[in-house]
């Protein structure tokens, strides 16, 4: 079968090829896929880039984490799946999964059944993004009635983020450039603000709950009051930290994303009411990984960039 490998750290277009592996057989408790499509996100190219472990988050020469297929067989032990499911996953994360390849093995317990409404591009590329942002409401303990802003609206976590949050019922604020508001509100953002601009950003009122996207930034100082939650899913400097807890921000933490089936089945319910969407910045066919993982590196996207393993799935 085709599947991606890399060769060391370096740029994408020097590393990244696409070679002839044997398809794997699933063991007890898992399942094999046939791969549709597969989610980049900002954690690939970083451990591409530097070819060594994230704390926690472990380096393989055959990469992939977001999967979405259909089900071709079934190890021991898994009796809540069939052959032909079409499911999609967060496979194994922060373990090496190994999804950027024409078959994949997936434990069973981390698959949830695509959306009905979701095409193979989005359900492939929504599993970290979404469980990160529902996992962020989390820990934020968002709940209906709350004020939640998301800095960096416009990005994989961010407009999942909004349209999680709204979906539980809180008001959403969230930043992103000018020429992206109109997709922050019908995400459903109540208010935007661009990111840049220092006069908007202070007409941002207290909230119950800040979800920073972007590398070490630090919320407006009028939208963090005592007792405002604010989680991080990226770096967030020692300096930042003592600042936000000067304001009274509490808790302040940042989070890992973990591999849930049970989330991911929680979010597909949303999607399914219409609630919730994935959108699209770019899909790329397997053979031009290295430009999808360039594309992912420039910071421009907004939403998601899918790699098509297989059109047809």
């Amino acid at each position: 079968m085709r599947s991606a490998k890399y060769s060391g750290p370096g740029a994408a277009s020097e590393v990244i090829s696409v070679i002839d592996v044997e398809v794997p057989a699933p063991g007890p408790g898992e399942v094999l896929l046939k791969v549709g499509a597969v989610g980049l996100n900002p954690v690939d190219v970083k451990i591409r880039a530097a070819a060594t472990d994230f704390g926690s988050i472990i380096y393989t020469d055959l990469p992939g984490w977001d999967v979405a297929g259909v089900i071709t067989a079934i190890g021991a032990g898994v009796d809540d799946w069939a052959v032909g499911d079409r499911v999609f996953a967060l496979a194994a994360f922060p373990a090496a999964a190994h999804t950027l390849a024409e078959y994949a093995v997936v434990a069973a317990e981390d698959l949830a059944a695509v959306p009905s409404s979701w095409s193979a591009a989005q359900s492939g590329a929504a599993p970290l993004t979404a469980l990160t942002a529902w996992q962020a409401l989390e820990a934020a303990q968002v709940v209906a009635g709350q004020r939640v802003l998301v800095l960096g609206g416009a990005g994989g976590v961010g407009h999942l983020a909004i349209q999680l949050a709204a979906a539980r019922g809180a008001e959403v604020v969230a930043t992103g450039s000018p020429a992206k508001h109109g997709l922050l509100r019908s995400w459903g953002a109540a208010q935007t603000a661009d990111y840049r601009d220092e006069q908007a950003l202070a007409t941002i009122a207290p909230v119950d709950a800040v979800i920073i996207t972007v590398d070490d930034t630090l919320p407006p100082r009028g939208a963090v009051r005592k007792g405002t939650a604010v989680i991080t899913i990226t770096g967030l400097s020692d300096d930042y930290a003592a600042q936000l807890a000067s304001w009274g921000a509490d808790p302040i933490r940042r989070i890992l994303v973990a591999a849930s089936g049970a989330q991911l089945a929680e979010v597909a319910a949303l999607a399914e009411a219409g609630r919730v969407t994935v959108h699209l910045d770019s899909e790329f066919p397997l053979e031009e990984l290295a430009a999808a993982q360039e594309r992912v590196e420039s910071g421009r996207v907004t939403g998601k960039v899918a790699v098509i393993v297989d059109p047809n799935v």
